[in-house]
């Protein structure tokens, strides 16, 4: 069984904006945290790393919609073609987080579900259906399929509460890394500080260094991130942090940290011009989110800016009407 995989490098994380395709939930449900024994189970050269709290997600009735549009499309392929193996995310994955890192490669991805799973029968499925397995670490690795450029997929359990997906290498660096305890994303010195501010009080959170925050500006502002003058600004960036709260209203939160306090003022003023120009496009065709978008609020302290959109019970219900599931 070799699964072609599609060949981009990564989904976009539409935190800002993709807020209004998350659910509404009756009272507030505190977040998972995902434990530092994992967290360190990622490399330290890692550009980014996302968590969802699945457990508190699939709470909402607009689960479906929230799953497809935030998980990255490899992992949902690898939730369906894991069903033959005995692994049922949605009965057996509590919590999900993923990294993407730059190799020589392009961008690769690394993922840890935790749950409870049967590595023994998965094993035995893994042989009845003749895929490759190999011994790393003292951990059976089965073969997961390659995408278009050739780079071959894994997956193993370094025990048998978490399951660890992505490129072969990856997974191999990933279990060699828990025997021995090398160094992990624990140490990477510009993320690792920015844990606290989500990681245990939001259900869905990413942390991104320069590169990954200049992406997720791209994607958020494509036409404005075009721009040549806007090139500088991205090459400012440091970090950024998105995270979303969710309870009887909904509050999304990106934190972007620049380089200095000017870079951070004009980062502020494209973002407030950015929302304005969105709120303006969608007035006609789409009131409800245009209303959304002109409460957004974009904060400067020192090098930091945040853009915050919150969204009341009546807008999350009128928006979800009206909106769809993000394509990857």
């Amino acid at each position: 069984m070799i699964t072609r995989f599609p060949a981009s490098p990564r989904p976009r994380l539409l935190l800002v904006l993709a807020a209004i395709l998350m659910p509404f939930f009756a009272s507030p449900a505190p977040a998972q945290t995902l434990p530092d024994a994992t967290i360190a189970l990622y490399p330290p050269e890692a550009g980014e790393l996302a968590y969802a709290d699945l457990h508190t997600l699939r709470q909402s009735p607009h689960y479906k919609i929230l799953h497809d549009s935030y998980v990255p499309a490899r992992l949902r392929q690898l939730e369906t073609q894991a069903l033959s193996m005995g692994i049922d995310f949605e009965a057996q994955a509590q919590q999900l987080s993923w990294a993407y890192l730059t190799t020589q490669n392009g961008i690769e991805l690394i993922s840890v579900a935790e749950g409870t799973f049967a590595p023994s029968t998965v094993s035995e499925r893994a042989q009845a259906m003749k895929l490759p397995m190999a011994e790393v670490a003292g951990k059976t690795i089965i073969a997961m399929g390659q995408n278009e450029a050739g780079q071959a997929f894994a997956i193993a359990f370094p025990e048998s509460s978490k399951l660890v997906f992505g490129t072969r290498t990856q997974v191999e660096a990933m279990l060699n890394r828990a025997a021995s305890g090398a160094p992990g994303f624990l140490q990477n010195q510009t993320l690792s500080p920015l844990l606290p501010e989500a990681n245990g009080r939001n259900s869905i959170w990413s942390v991104m260094d320069q590169r990954f925050a200049a992406i997720e500006l791209k994607a958020i502002a494509p036409d404005a991130a075009g721009r040549p003058e806007a090139q500088q600004l991205l090459n400012n960036l440091r970090a950024a942090v998105a995270r979303a709260s969710l309870g009887n209203d909904l509050s999304s939160t990106a934190s972007f940290l620049c380089g200095d306090a000017n870079q951070a003022a004009l980062l502020a003023a494209v973002a407030q011009a950015g929302f304005a120009l969105y709120a303006t496009a969608e007035a006609n065709q789409n009131p409800d989110m245009a209303s959304a978008l002109r409460a957004a609020v974009v904060q400067q302290s020192g090098d930091r800016v945040e853009l915050n959109l919150s969204l009341t019970q009546s807008q999350i219900g009128l928006l979800l009407a009206h909106s769809t599931p993000v394509r990857r």
